[in-house]
């Protein structure tokens, strides 16, 4: 269509001088008449363009074969634009990737706003609670529909695994029967403990971890039933935890479980004193504040009618206050200041746009004389803007997930859920 236009319009030109020529007018004279009668040849193929097919479309692609062009020419200061860009990007996601993941993204249990820390305000350092108190507590309260614990006292490397390949010291965390239904959480594989197992010297059965599953097992399914040697003793698997279950992230950062055993809640392990860390589910209609009245009235009725066990003192918060709660104000200022840090990227960026404009006022001052309009030159420089807008948000992506792959392979770091850092398409659901 272009070659058609040329032509025709080429033919209209050579008519208009012949015409000319023959009114007695020079060749150069009839010429310039020619072109001014005709007006501007670029107008009108614009105009032309613009009234045929997709003139959207067609512009389009018009100003990105022109801005990729003009890109490739000017690479270095292509480079450095996108450079600039892609870090700002990188950076700010990464950290708001740690955000999301922290203080946003719900925990990763079910209905996670209803689930309660419960410390001892009278036990330090750790602030755990005995046996016997935790099963009054838990008996009898009317604020929630189950309290569950696990033993907050546990050895590094505390279970021996032999037999079956290398011998292995294993980190097993010791939890209640009720404590996964507690959070909502079901195993992948298998089942849970059962009340015959949870009691003194019961049967030895443990449930994996999806990661030693994973690891020590290459994710065989017929585990489950099987038995295993942990101290010198066989224990037979009867579960297997889902991927999206990271216990230490949770509870213990910074550490590593591997496998759950049964925490018998009986007198001899109410010997041991101040051992459980509690968590409970808020029946519908509770709250924090009814529930934490309630346990302090029935914290003093336990020790005045148990004298014999250690004083407790119940005190309440939320479980994501707990896992994250400390973190807070840190993270509320380091977000603050990569958004500082966008704003300078931001400001640098435009400001070279602003230059590499001012260096191109002679090439604008042509292509407007050549029949442009003003809202073709500006669309055009919006189109340079968006394509270096979009490689540098391409180039941020790219070190945002590998940002984030990084952080989430980090060991040993105290940072509660660290291991889940990724970059989210999505926000689904808030804590807030």
């Amino acid at each position: 269509m272009d070659r058609d236009l040329e032509s025709e319009m080429a033919a209209d030109f050579d008519l208009a001088v012949d015409e000319n020529v023959r009114r007695g007018m020079s060749r150069e004279d009839a010429r310039r008449h020619a072109l001014i009668r005709l007006g501007g040849m670029e107008s009108a193929r614009e105009l032309h363009r613009e009234a045929r097919g997709l003139p959207v479309f067609d512009t389009l692609l018009q100003d990105l074969r022109y801005t990729f062009r003009n890109l490739r020419r000017d690479a270095g200061f292509t480079t450095f634009a996108i450079l600039i860009a892609g870090l700002g990007i990188g950076a700010s996601s990464t950290v708001f990737s740690v955000v999301n993941t922290l203080l946003i993204r719900p925990l990763p249990f079910s209905d996670p706003g209803r689930l309660v820390w419960i410390w001892n305000g009278k036990s330090t350092p750790d602030r755990a609670t005995q046996v016997g108190n935790f099963l009054d507590l838990r008996d009898h309260n009317k604020s929630f529909s189950d309290l569950g614990a696990y033993n907050a006292f546990t050895s590094v490397g505390g279970t021996k695994l032999t037999g079956g390949g290398e011998p292995e010291r294993l980190n097993s965390m010791p939890v209640s029967q009720n404590f996964f239904s507690v959070l909502g959480v079901q195993p992948q594989l298998g089942r849970l403990f059962n009340t015959d197992e949870c009691r003194w010297r019961g049967p030895k059965v443990v449930v994996l971890s999806y990661g030693f599953w994973k690891r020590r097992f290459n994710s065989n399914p017929g585990i489950v039933g099987r038995s295993v040697i942990l101290d010198d003793a066989p224990a037979t698997v009867i579960g297997v935890m889902p991927e999206s279950f990271n216990f230490a992230a949770v509870f213990a950062p910074g550490g590593r479980i591997d496998l759950f055993v049964p925490l018998p809640l009986t007198k001899e392990t109410d010997a041991s004193g101040n051992t459980l860390a509690v968590i409970g589910r808020l029946k519908p209609g509770a709250t924090i504040q009814s529930a934490q009245a309630e346990f302090s009235v029935l914290g003093k009725e336990i020790y005045a009618a148990h004298h014999e066990r250690n004083d407790i003192e119940p005190v309440l918060g939320p479980l994501d206050d707990h896992v994250s709660g400390q973190l807070r104000p840190a993270l509320f200022l380091l977000i603050c200041a990569v958004g500082v840090v966008m704003l300078i990227v931001c400001a640098n960026l435009s400001n070279l746009l602003l230059a590499r404009t001012a260096t191109r006022q002679k090439e604008m001052a042509i292509r407007a004389a050549l029949g442009a309009g003003r809202s073709r030159l500006i669309r055009q420089m919006l189109t340079e803007s968006i394509v270096l807008a979009c490689c540098g948000a391409v180039l941020g992506l790219i070190l945002a997930v590998t940002g984030t792959r990084i952080l989430a392979h980090l060991d040993g770091m105290n940072i509660p859920l660290l291991g889940s850092v990724q970059v989210d398409g999505k926000l689904s659901g808030s804590r807030w």
